[in-house]
């Protein structure tokens, strides 16, 4: 198991570079554990956001907890409720929590501005850039913007999942310099710390060194959004050369101890090898719609030599999707997804051409759109061996 603990130099050398930052926190911890949104957690959040304000940090805030400030009123048991009734109460939620929020940033003297999003303005380029704009400027006129999933409208289709997810796809959007997710634990544990008193905190991480196995969280037990989501957001913003810092945030100043560089929370060392801001759209959208199952030839020259793909080193496909749509390229051999793209074919006309030499395109389709079925500069590699 690949754990590296380091100290805090490690943690100056990122986080003193912080000139943008995106701050998550989860529902519980902002309900303190309770069945309702905590002041007491709420103001030490804005407090701790404006304290980075005033030192000069632009801060985005992800935010959970429209659910429990709507079930305030209601007072129904979460734990059974359908997805209908979970928008109902994020509906009336979110003025609740919107307000309460701008009204402690208003005391501070900061103006707050709210963004509803789903995860379909990630797959397309156009409204990806006009929400990007939207954010930028926000933070150009000093605005704090507070950003959640429009739980309201949400359809599977649409879902983000989590909003660990959320937050890093809006750190990769927005060029984040670093990436903070509170939750309700102090971080990542080499066990889970609900079944064995003895689990010891890991309070830094080497992205291109981290094991999964270190992850005990099949029954979701850690916290609300479970701390594989967490790690997930991690590994997906350090593509861009984001660390990402977990901590508890339940207590007391922990965003400042932060930026002191204490030893607080797990920070994920993003990995030096970073993905270039044209390619930064790719890959953040929907569920992949497809797979294209590839040969070690294939593998070989998408790894190593940093080639497109080819139709011939395609063995088989799962999935049906047309041409432009997102899919994930697996080895037939391990398993192992390898990179994800923007397909140049749709799946019907992959069928007939998988395997087969690109000159051989237009004699099997009577038309070609290109030599490869995805070009580089429209792939992102997941893993480099």
């Amino acid at each position: 198991m690949s754990i590296d603990i380091a100290m805090s130099e490690i943690r100056e050398e990122y986080l003193s570079k912080t000139k943008r930052v995106v701050i998550k926190i989860g529902s519980k911890a902002l309900s303190n554990g309770g069945l309702s949104i905590s002041k007491k957690v709420l103001s030490n959040l804005v407090s701790s956001v404006c304290n980075l304000r005033q030192k000069g940090l632009e801060v985005i805030l992800i935010t959970s907890g429209a659910i429990v400030a709507g079930n305030k009123i209601f007072k129904i048991n979460l734990k059974n409720l359908n997805i209908v009734k979970k928008q109902v109460l994020s509906s009336v939620g979110q003025i609740n929590l919107m307000s309460m929020y701008s009204e402690i940033f208003k005391t501070k003297g900061y103006r707050v501005s709210q963004l509803l999003l789903t995860n379909d303005i990630f797959q397309d380029r156009k409204r990806f850039l006009n929400v990007k704009t939207t954010l930028l400027e926000l933070l150009k006129m000093g605005i704090v913007p507070i950003v959640n999933e429009n739980d309201t409208v949400s359809i599977d289709e649409i879902m983000f999942g989590d909003n660990d997810i959320l937050a890093s796809k809006v750190s990769s959007m927005i060029s984040a310099d670093s990436l903070i997710l509170l939750t309700d634990t102090d971080g990542l544990f080499d066990q889970n710390p609900k079944d064995n008193s003895l689990a010891k905190l890991i309070n830094t991480i080497s992205e291109d060194k981290f094991d999964r196995r270190v992850l005990k969280d099949s029954k979701k037990n850690i916290s609300f959004g479970g701390m594989t989501s967490k790690i997930d957001a991690a590994l997906n913003v350090s593509k861009y050369g984001i660390p990402t810092i977990i901590a508890n945030g339940m207590k007391i100043k922990i965003i400042d101890k932060i930026f002191k560089y204490e030893n607080v929370g797990t920070m994920i060392i993003p990995n030096k090898r970073t993905i270039k801001s044209r390619k930064q759209w790719i890959g953040m959208g929907l569920k992949t719609a497809g797979k294209l199952l590839l040969d070690d030839g294939a593998i070989e020259a998408i790894i190593s030599k940093g080639k497109s793909l080819l139709p011939s080193g395609i063995k088989s496909l799962e999935g049906r999707f047309v041409k432009g749509q997102q899919v994930e390229c697996v080895s037939i051999s391990t398993g192992q997804s390898i990179a994800r793209g923007l397909t140049s074919y749709s799946s019907d006309e992959l069928e007939k051409i998988k395997g087969k030499k690109s000159n051989q395109i237009v004699s099997i389709l009577g038309y070609k759109y290109s030599d490869e079925v995805i070009n580089r500069d429209n792939m992102i590699v997941d893993k480099i061996k």
